[in-house]
């Protein structure tokens, strides 16, 4: 992973209504680089290590918000154990495409990211540097509906 001169205290500035980060990866030092860099723009950072707690955690989730409450952003990895993230925002529906959401993988095939655009969230290729990711998250937060697309990387 690629690190630019930037502070991990140089994160996003939060925004009002977004309260909950869900990091979902399998690998722990992604989650944590990942929490670090951008988890202080959010009131609550859940991580989940695979799809399978990842789908409960967005049921879970959809069963808390407010309505019409941008409260929840997911960062998700595209290859985990269990079912990858595209499966479970597939079967999680219609709000994956309204929770601003950006799917995370070192292997952006034409099928994942044909995959990523169908369910209108935003592609982040591997490696990324802290810089881009912060851009991201700013875009998915300031766009309205949440997505900026799966132009990505």
């Amino acid at each position: 992973m690629m690190m630019m001169n930037a502070s991990l205290s140089d994160g996003p500035v939060a925004r009002a209504g977004v309260r909950r980060l869900v990091i979902a990866d399998d690998s722990t030092e992604m989650r944590r680089f990942v929490r670090r860099a951008v988890g202080l723009a959010f009131a609550d950072v859940v991580e989940v290590c695979d799809g399978r707690e990842l789908f409960w955690t967005l049921l879970r989730a959809r069963f808390e918000a407010e309505p019409a409450s941008p409260e929840l952003v997911v960062i998700t990895d595209v290859a985990m154990p269990g079912y990858n993230g595209l499966d479970v925002l597939d079967a999680w529906g219609d709000d994956a495409g309204r929770v601003p959401t950006i799917v995370m993988t070192a292997f952006p095939s034409e099928q994942v990211r044909a995959r990523a655009a169908l369910l209108g969230v935003t592609l982040l290729a591997k490696p990324f540097s802290l810089t881009r990711l912060r851009r991201v998250v700013d875009d998915v937060l300031e766009t309205p509906g949440g997505a900026s697309g799966a132009g990505g990387d």
